[in-house]
């Protein structure tokens, strides 16, 4: 166990022999990466004193292809969730096509603005809210040069037609070394994550307010790419059921929405612009 363990420990000490490096995303016009996403996600839902539970695992392939900067240093990218699978309760599911969405990342590569472009979400990853996820799924970075045992905060209010959610975390550069041959820094992020949405459902709209916290840790290439990251978090919310636009005669229905995820991302390819 000693021996096997020593080829990378050199390797961790002549990568930590640099006490400081330079640790933010590139934003390179044209650049293309291609990650795999496995989310496996743990779904109660309480409505009207009966409670369900859904056990649920879907994959996909995730693909964010980045556009000219703005005059403010922003960068629009057009992100592809391609279903590899979709499992529930350990029954397949059709996933149904992909889903597509535009995000904006500041400068510092803090996705600012999220929209869905195009696509449905199958039902039950509704209550998941992939959209929420998108910014959660890569950790933010300070965009300066840090060293191991170094911290930074960021917070990011997002609002549009369905409602608002915020995401406010803490990050801290645990070590340096080799992830998948590429130079990189481990980076732990705790957060949480405030949630006031409208969410629409197939016979229904829900109202939905609380809020999830967890916490992620992620290799991140010193190219300025993430390489790999595992994630879990715990999202407890009250949620308001409504009839569709146009249905009256139907009464609200109150209930109650705990979803337990565990979030890995993997990179498949890493495609420079021209």
């Amino acid at each position: 166990m000693r021996r096997a363990a020593l080829p990378f420990l050199l390797v961790l000490l002549s990568a930590c022999g640099t006490d400081r490096v330079p640790l933010s995303y590139r934003l390179d016009p044209g650049l293309r990466l291609e990650h795999r996403l496995t989310l496996r996600a743990s779904v109660v839902r309480t409505l009207a004193g009966e409670t369900r539970d859904q056990d649920v695992l879907a994959t996909f392939r995730a693909t964010q292809d980045l556009g000219e900067p703005a005059e403010d240093g922003s960068v629009e990218a057009a992100i592809s969730l391609v279903p590899e699978g979709l499992e529930v309760n350990g029954q397949p599911v059709d996933i149904g096509p992909a889903q597509e969405y535009t995000v904006r990342l500041a400068p510092d590569g803090r996705v600012v603005a999220v929209q869905v472009a195009a696509g449905e979400e199958t039902e039950v990853l509704e209550s998941v809210g992939i959209e929420r996820l998108l910014p959660r799924l890569r950790p933010v970075l300070p965009g300066r040069p840090v060293g191991p045992g170094d911290s930074w905060r960021s917070e990011t209010h997002f609002t549009d037609e369905q409602g608002r959610f915020a995401l406010s975390s803490r990050s801290r550069l645990v070590q340096l070394g080799v992830a998948d041959g590429r130079e990189a820094a481990l980076v732990r992020t705790t957060y949480e994550s405030p949630v006031d949405r409208n969410e629409v459902f197939a016979n229904a709209v829900a109202q939905v307010r609380g809020s999830d916290v967890g916490a992620q840790e992620a290799w991140f290439a010193l190219d300025g790419y993430l390489v790999r990251a595992v994630g879990d978090s715990v999202g407890n919310y009250r949620v308001t059921f409504t009839p569709p636009a146009g249905e009256e005669g139907l009464a609200a229905v109150r209930g109650a929405l705990r979803v337990r995820l565990h979030l890995e991302m993997q990179l498949l390819s890493a495609t420079p612009g021209a």
